[in-house]
């Protein structure tokens, strides 16, 4: 379903990486021609990715991380992926691609610099600066996710040999056994679980100082992602969850994942944190959440910032009557 539409019936389509109002076509990208010929069109639209970083025209003020082919071209990109994202039907049935290179990591600003009007941003960092629109992201989220696949799956694991792009990037062939790969997408189940007035939330190594966010874990083979919000919970901070509720998803290319928001049920308190996984659990009133929210708490604790589906579980929550 297309972000404008689906907006219309769920919550999903409101979170960073999720509108994207692209038509992906997926019943004519087997058509080398025909996408050829959109690639070919003067009005086809590039999203570039150097590595895993996307370049930014310092000299646009209007969508700066969308380039026409003269771009590619005064880049002079060589072996780069090229995948079909779709066309927008809200545009005159403009064309998108993402296009992704590899360049030495250690002179790309340099490089760009010679160019004068390009740098290269993470796609984490355009979003917290609200450097590209939430259409735009969503189409980031896409190529990033298909880019760093290919990237990663230039072999075919089941004889090891070399693989082709085919199906316009949304799928590698292998020459040699016949295989077929298709692009993977890792679920991975994000929720905020709580107990009358109070809300649990934990703080992973990797999280930035001061922040404590949503339980999260990747859902594993031959579970419902309701039960995996048990387990994750259980195994994280020994608490025991019952009524489970979903929320809503969002993609997380990182590198690419979708996470599952629920809100869930506590049926226990009691903390027995596995300090392998987590530094710290802890249960917070309504109140000090918001403060955390607001970024107002006397602790100095905040929750993660808005562009994570941890912050929307969280806020609505808050909401809740």
């Amino acid at each position: 379903m297309l972000a404008d539409t689906a907006e219309v019936y769920d919550a999903s389509a409101a979170l960073c990486y999720s509108a994207n109002s692209l038509n992906r076509c997926g019943e004519k990208r087997k058509d080398t021609e025909w996408v050829n010929s959109l690639e070919a069109s003067p009005d086809a639209r590039f999203l570039i990715q150097a590595n895993d970083a996307f370049i930014f025209n310092k000299e646009v003020t209007h969508e700066p991380l969308i380039h026409p082919v003269e771009t590619l071209k005064s880049l002079n990109v060589t072996d780069a992926t090229t995948i079909f994202l779709g066309i927008d039907e809200t545009d005159g049935n403009r064309p998108y691609f993402g296009v992704r290179y590899t360049a030495d990591a250690e002179t790309l600003d340099e490089e760009l610099e010679k160019l004068g009007t390009f740098a290269a941003y993470g796609l984490r960092g355009i979003a917290i600066k609200r450097a590209a629109s939430q259409r735009v992201l969503g189409m980031m989220a896409q190529a990033a996710s298909l880019g760093r696949w290919h990237s990663t799956h230039k072999m075919c694991s089941q004889c090891g040999q070399p693989t082709k792009l085919a199906e316009s990037g949304y799928r590698r062939d292998c020459p040699s056994c016949s295989a077929q790969h298709f692009p993977r997408t890792d679920p991975a189940v994000i929720m905020l679980i709580t107990h009358g007035d109070k809300c649990l939330m934990g703080r992973p190594y990797h999280l930035m100082e001061n922040v404590y966010t949503t339980l999260a874990g990747f859902v594993e083979p031959g579970e419902t992602f309701e039960d995996a919000v048990r387990r994750e919970v259980f195994e994280e901070a020994g608490v025991k969850v019952g009524k489970v509720e979903y929320v809503a998803s969002q993609p997380w290319p990182f590198p690419s994942n979708i996470m599952i928001g629920f809100h869930g049920e506590a049926l226990t308190t009691d903390l027995n944190i596995d300090y392998e996984e987590m530094e710290d659990c802890q249960w917070f009133s309504k109140e000090e959440t918001l403060k955390m929210l607001q970024g107002e708490a006397e602790s100095g604790l905040i929750c993660p910032p808005d562009i994570s589906i941890a912050h929307h579980l969280i806020k609505k929550y808050i909401e809740e009557k």
